[in-house]
């Protein structure tokens, strides 16, 4: 996937922002089948021969898509774990409940089920976003809060796995408060 650097040409910028707009958009009125190089270059105004410089496919045109919008989310380091992972799952929920991320995420789930290239691409993506959180809590590892012997994969799913579940299958609301108790009751556990 192509990426912006410092010394890119301006147009070349403008392009990708259009053609990712597009996406966007597209993604979210029609989700993963609506999303062809032939929709997004006619919504865009950008030439299919452009698009496909900038971009493989569909599906890593996806998955930029889904990117362009995905927040960074905070993790602090403090000596106090459980603070820091809640500030890191209540930004995560919030963008997964109230921002287009969330609403994306959920096209690119559908998509990984039928094309085997957008799951692969959507994996690594997904690994490194789970980076922040396996770094902090690989140094609460380190630092003696967490003992040797917890599986930091584990704890991972653990933490972030209940936010994804309500937001996607059970669709309950998940308010701060609720949260702050999962963390506490994950950590408190290990």
């Amino acid at each position: 996937m192509s990426t912006t650097t410092d010394h890119e040409d301006p147009r070349r910028a403008r392009s990708r922002a259009r053609v990712l707009e597009a996406a966007v958009a597209i993604l979210g009125e029609e989700g993963q089948p609506g999303l062809t190089i032939e929709a997004v270059a006619a919504r865009s105004g950008v030439a299919k021969t452009t698009i496909y410089r900038q971009y493989a496919d569909r599906d890593e045109l996806h998955v930029a898509a889904v990117h362009s919008v995905a927040p960074t989310m905070p993790m602090p380091t403090t000596d106090d774990l459980q603070a820091d992972v809640t500030v890191f799952c209540t930004a995560l929920n919030e963008k997964l409940q109230h921002s287009e991320f969330g609403a994306l995420l959920a096209t690119s789930i559908d998509g990984g089920e039928r094309s085997a290239s957008l799951a692969k691409v959507l994996s690594g993506a997904g690994e490194q976003r789970r980076k922040v959180l396996a770094d902090r809590l690989s140094a609460a590892q380190r630092d003696g809060t967490l003992a040797d012997e917890v599986d930091l994969d584990l704890l991972s799913s653990q933490l972030v796995g209940p936010l994804f579940y309500r937001r996607f299958l059970s669709r309950q609301p998940t308010s701060t408060a609720f949260v702050a108790e999962h963390v506490r009751s994950v950590l408190s556990r290990q």
